[in-house]
């Protein structure tokens, strides 16, 4: 089954009259159709409709040798006039004289992927983004209706219907399509007679699909996690086993491992050596390309390589680096297929603006053999469950987080028990062996697996975790 288009020939335009112009040596150019529609909510009441937002552009990348190492060019416009086109290209040009890249050479693919399909498009909601859109908003507004001392403070749904088309000095035609949602929900709780001050819940998702049929059960979560922020007690400061559950872990995961198992870290010194011990021996790490209705997932990365499931981390230990082009001609290997143009944290709705770079698609860490939550609490025995922190700040450089503890719980004796708030937990996801990180003290994982925007992971018990006190 072929994917939905809108029929765009955008990179494939601007290929030909790049040839037309006899534009030397090698490049490519992306090219990207997106329509966005969105609705705003100002509690339940629809505050904004809005849509389609429409946008349609170029990037264009050169690459020249330059003192036996590559120069790098890249412009972007949304004008795709011939005139704008010329100017993208004396930009890039300009640019690849002056930069520097420790690659002799590069090769770009010169054919699409030989794939089977993804599942990676939502195509109700291409086929009806405004009906589809509607109808999740319904029900996300219906499941508030009848509740008491707790309301949504504002919301947002977006939905994104993106085409990419991509060309280039080999040869390669390539044609993409996906959907992007966003969803923004504050829900704030207040009443009663201890006077405490509301309790707010935040929700930012992203993924590929409006699918309402959890909707509900959603709510009602995010209802009892604000009614708990109300009544939450400060946690205690010092080392202590933190249970992390996936949308946690999401916070934090992507951006750190991306970076640190990537052939810019390799580049930089930064990556582990194949074999090094960066993790429990429990934890093994893939990325998957493939993983159906996964944020990253696509018969072919941004550079026109075919997706693929890698084994990243075996048994705690590093075996595999992802690349795109360039890195991988630096270090004289092929693409891996993680020539990408997103930002994991925040995925922009429009990409042709982004030059690629080596980036995970999704990540997925196996699972353990630990059933339940109740278990998992109870290998925890003390400790805190976290639900939800804030920015975690993941630095990809330093491979260290931290964040504030928006919500958690109290785990005493093998159980869940009260409500947590304020303090913080952080420290490295990444160090070496027999150092103090989150990989390495991995003292149990949750059978089942929960996919997020980038990440497809059990829960994690994480013992001698540092917590800062909210004093």
């Amino acid at each position: 089954m072929t994917d939905p288009t809108f029929g765009a020939e955008t990179a494939y335009r601007a290929a030909d009259h790049l040839r037309k112009t006899s534009l030397a040596g090698t490049w490519d150019v992306f090219g990207e159709k997106a329509e966005r529609f969105e609705i705003h909510l100002n509690g339940t009441k629809r505050e904004m409709v809005r849509g389609p937002v429409r946008i349609e552009g170029i990037g264009l990348r050169v690459l020249r040798p330059v003192d036996g190492q590559l120069g790098i060019g890249f412009a972007a416009t949304s004008d795709r006039s011939a005139e704008s086109l010329s100017r993208a290209v004396q930009d890039a040009e300009a640019a690849a004289r002056y930069s520097r890249f420790p690659a002799a050479h590069v090769e770009l693919p010169a054919a699409a992927p030989n794939a089977g399909p993804v599942d990676s498009v939502d195509r109700g909601a291409w086929a009806k983004p405004l009906e589809s859109l509607n109808a999740y908003v319904h029900e996300l507004v219906s499941a508030f209706e009848g509740r008491h001392g707790v309301v949504p403070s504002f919301g947002s749904v977006h939905l994104t219907l993106g085409e990419s088309t991509l060309a280039n000095s080999a040869g390669l035609e390539h044609r993409a399509s996906r959907t992007l949602v966003d969803v923004e929900v504050a829900v704030k709780a207040f009443g009663g007679p201890e006077g405490r001050p509301p309790g707010e819940y935040w929700v930012v998702g992203h993924s590929v699909r409006l699918d309402p049929s959890n909707v509900r059960s959603d709510v009602e979560t995010w209802c009892q996690r604000a009614k708990d922020v109300r009544v939450a007690k400060s946690p205690t400061a010092g080392e202590q086993t933190v249970v992390i559950p996936p949308r946690a872990l999401a916070d934090v995961l992507p951006d750190i491992l991306s970076f640190r198992l990537s052939g810019a870290a390799q580049l930089r010194g930064m990556a582990p050596k194949p074999g090094e011990t960066i993790g429990a021996e429990p934890i093994s790490i893939w990325d998957d390309g493939t993983l159906p209705f996964a944020l990253g997932t696509a018969t072919a990365d941004d550079e026109g390589h075919a997706q693929s499931r890698r084994r990243l981390v075996h048994a705690g230990r590093a075996e595999a680096t992802l690349y795109d082009v360039l890195h991988g001609g630096a270090s004289q290997v092929p693409s891996t297929g993680n020539g990408r143009r997103d930002i994991l944290s925040y995925p922009d709705w429009e990409r042709f603006s982004h030059a690629p770079g080596p980036m995970a698609t999704t990540l997925v860490v196996g699972t353990g053999d630990v059933a339940t939550d109740a278990e998992l609490a109870e290998v925890a025995g003390e400790g805190i469950w976290l639900d939800q922190l804030g920015y975690a700040f993941p630095d990809a450089l330093s491979g260290a987080y931290g964040g504030e503890i928006r919500i958690g719980y109290r785990i005493h004796r093998g159980k869940i028990t009260e409500p947590l708030r304020g303090g913080t937990i952080g420290g490295l996801v990444v160090a070496g062996t027999g150092e103090r990180s989150l990989l390495n003290s991995v003292v149990a994982m949750g059978s089942r697996a929960e996919l997020m925007p980038h990440l497809s992971c059990p829960t994690l018990v994480v013992e001698k975790m540092g917590v800062g006190g909210a004093d």
